[in-house]
């Protein structure tokens, strides 16, 4: 509920109600220096003398501390959202109260709620709403909730898996490269985000190359020629994008090469694109190379082409897919503030709206 303003005397049960009652009963105990994942020598709270002379006016307007466990153990993508972890049991490794005179009260208005991420964290695919990281919904009104990136955490959106490749008659186009998904999703109005460690997007896959079927021009049928496209590297992300039919997988880092398209005499296949960001598209048959992955989104596969004089029989051009556009850095629900501090890197957009 936080401690009440100045303008009126403070006791000291009104500090044990908002702090816990210490063993000695104490204001002196109240000095406190403590270490949680990578926040280190924490006060109990900010202006809180942590030692030396300690007075009741430095405890007008303070707050509980609870700090939101995304620190510990290996990395893990898709993580339950904060407010699930905020309201799991005490002793569960959810949450940590600083000072530790206190549980975190069930409404959670009042408080100062850290979300502290100090660890590598991906998301899902499957969605461009997908995050990683998530605040939850139903905080009360009144809670202090902020995300904490240290310098060793990392938020990734998942990277889209590469288009299939053109392979046939009934199957001639490449097939669209998969959307990447988001790094952070916010939920509560007013949140802040102070990033001293990465926060990016997952980046989309790469489109499949076409495939390409032609009869050579002659007196009578001529010889048929046919020749598949390549397909789509994989995204960037984490997890990142499958590459497809050639395509190469994406990396936490890079996207993946697209595969390259076949070629057979006058019948050339479409190079897959390359996955976003940055991955080189697929060379196709003829120099018919398909796109590069960009910052923006996965590299479009190239149609299928040929060469020579032909005929109209057995005449079969694939076109290239569409590269798979990408999620973004931090996502927010529609129509709530969020306030942001970037120290280091954010990649992506920030002010895109849908979490899920």
């Amino acid at each position: 509920m936080a401690v009440k303003s100045s303008g009126s005397p403070l006791s000291f049960s009104e500090i044990e109600t908002e702090f816990g009652q210490n063993n000695d009963r104490d204001l002196g105990e109240y000095r406190v220096s403590q270490t949680v994942g990578g926040l280190s020598n924490q006060p109990l709270d900010t202006g809180i003398p942590q030692s030396g002379a300690i007075k009741f006016s430095e405890f007008y307007d303070k707050r509980l501390n609870v700090v939101i466990d995304y620190h510990s153990g290996s990395t893990e993508n898709r993580p339950t959202v904060a407010k699930t972890r905020y309201d799991a049991s005490a002793g569960t490794g959810t949450h940590t109260v600083i000072g530790g005179f206190a549980t975190r009260p069930t409404n959670s208005g009042g408080t100062k709620t850290r979300i502290h991420v100090n660890k590598t964290i991906g998301s899902s695919t499957g969605n461009i709403n997908n995050c990683a990281v998530r605040t939850g919904t139903g905080w009360n009104s009144g809670t202090v909730l902020t995300v904490e990136v240290s310098s060793s955490g990392a938020i990734y959106g998942a990277g889209g898996d590469g288009g299939e490749a053109g392979t046939s008659d009934g199957d001639a186009s490449g097939d669209n490269g998969g959307s990447g998904s988001s790094g952070l999703g916010v939920q509560f109005t007013g949140t802040t985000v102070i990033n001293n460690g990465i926060i990016s997007a997952g980046y989309g896959g790469g489109g499949g190359g076409g495939y390409r079927k032609v009869e050579r021009e002659e007196s009578f049928g001529g010889p048929v020629y046919a020749a598949s496209g390549g397909g789509g590297g994989g995204g960037q992300g984490l997890p990142a994008g499958e590459g497809i039919d050639g395509g190469a997988d994406g990396t936490t880092t890079a996207g993946g090469n697209g595969g390259n398209g076949g070629e057979n005499n006058q019948a050339h296949g479409g190079g897959g694109g390359g996955g976003g960001s940055n991955g080189t598209g697929g060379e196709g048959g003829n120099s018919n190379d398909g796109g590069n992955g960009t910052a923006s989104a996965g590299g479009n596969g190239a149609s299928g082409t040929h060469t020579g004089s032909i005929e109209g029989e057995n005449n079969v051009t694939g076109g290239g897919g569409t590269g798979g556009g990408n999620g973004a850095a931090i996502r927010r629900t529609s129509g709530i503030t969020v306030n942001i501090t970037n120290n280091a890197t954010i990649t992506g957009g920030t002010t895109d709206t849908g979490v899920s």
